[in-house]
């Protein structure tokens, strides 16, 4: 009977609808709590079809699943998935590439608001009996007649823009792959190269696909450039944004304060400094975690496994490799 495997059982389990999906395909599943690399090759030797959420599907990993026709990414990224070496042994593999816009751009704007208002030290200063006066708070920021800088533009950005201009935020945005038209649309302005993005914002939200390119896009260099008291916001991948940086920003002043729902490293070392920093909101990747959001992403990319499983085209394959 043919299998697949779901990893990340304990956090992201399949609802009764996945369940009758499955069997109505007559196959068979495979649950795997975590996803330890050696655990998943034990557990998926004879799976034809698996549903990563946080496992790093390697070229290694991969050739260790032999029976494995189908990778099934549970989000809108895939760069914890070798497309290469998957379409190489002939394994399809797809993606969800609108999952969670609505709710990343919502998690966006709250970090952005929690940041600029202040929300969670005010809200533990309270909790520990403390009233802070202004001074003891810290600089506060109005949003309406700051602008927003956006680095890229793709769907979810887009959706913050919209929010973000209820606001009375002015968009400037750096995608080259974005026409003027669309920015038109979006009452955006063109940001020509990343030091003008940085030159002119006074906040920046992160929206990039994790490349070779945007990996430590943003470092000491970049966010020297913002000005100051400027606020950072990332909700797309940790590795984009260089952490000792922002801790450095942070401790400096420049940085007026960070939204961080993305890290280096997964989960965040309980010991990093960015824990003690009162100007850092930070959330555990849960951005795109609404109960309506997880449901359908299983769901998609279960029903686009199965596709491929019945030997049909998949609705959603992962594109090739991004430089």
């Amino acid at each position: 009977m043919t299998a697949v495997l779901l990893t990340d059982r304990d956090r992201f389990p399949f609802g009764p609808e996945d369940h009758a999906a499955l069997a109505q395909a007559g196959v068979a599943l495979i649950e795997l709590d975590g996803h330890d690399p050696d655990a998943i090759a034990a557990a998926g030797a004879e799976a034809a079809g698996i549903l990563v959420y946080h496992a790093k599907l390697t070229a290694e990993l991969i050739a260790r699943l032999p029976l494995l026709r189908v990778i099934a990414r549970c989000g809108s990224g895939y760069d914890n998935v070798d497309v290469a070496a998957a379409r190489a042994r002939g394994i399809e593999v797809v993606y969800v590439p609108d999952y969670g816009v609505d709710d990343v751009a919502d998690h966006t704007l709250a970090l952005l608001l929690a940041v600029a208002r202040r929300v969670p030290a005010s809200d533990r200063a309270l909790r520990d009996g403390r009233w802070l006066a202004y001074e003891q708070l810290g600089t506060m920021r109005r949003l309406r007649g700051s602008v927003l800088g956006l680095l890229g533009f793709g769907r979810i950005a887009q959706a913050v823009g919209v929010r973000a201009r209820a606001f009375g935020m002015e968009l400037l945005v750096h995608d080259p792959a974005i026409g003027d038209d669309v920015l038109a649309a979006a009452g955006a302005r063109r940001a020509e190269d990343l030091g003008a993005l940085l030159d002119g914002s006074d906040a920046l939200s992160l929206h990039v696909p994790l490349t070779p390119a945007t990996r430590g896009l943003i470092g000491a260099g970049q966010l020297a450039r913002l000005r100051p008291g400027a606020l950072l916001v990332n909700t797309s991948r940790g590795e984009i944004v260089d952490e000792a940086a922002v801790q450095a920003a942070l401790a400096s002043g420049h940085l007026g304060g960070a939204g961080l729902d993305v890290f280096e490293h997964e989960p965040l070392d309980p010991d990093s400094s960015l824990i003690e920093m009162e100007s850092a909101v930070l959330t555990p990747h849960s951005a795109a975690f609404s109960e309506e959001a997880l449901a359908e992403v299983r769901g998609r990319a279960l029903a686009d496994a199965l596709r491929v499983l019945a030997g049909r085209p998949p609705r959603d394959p992962a594109p090739e490799a991004r430089a």
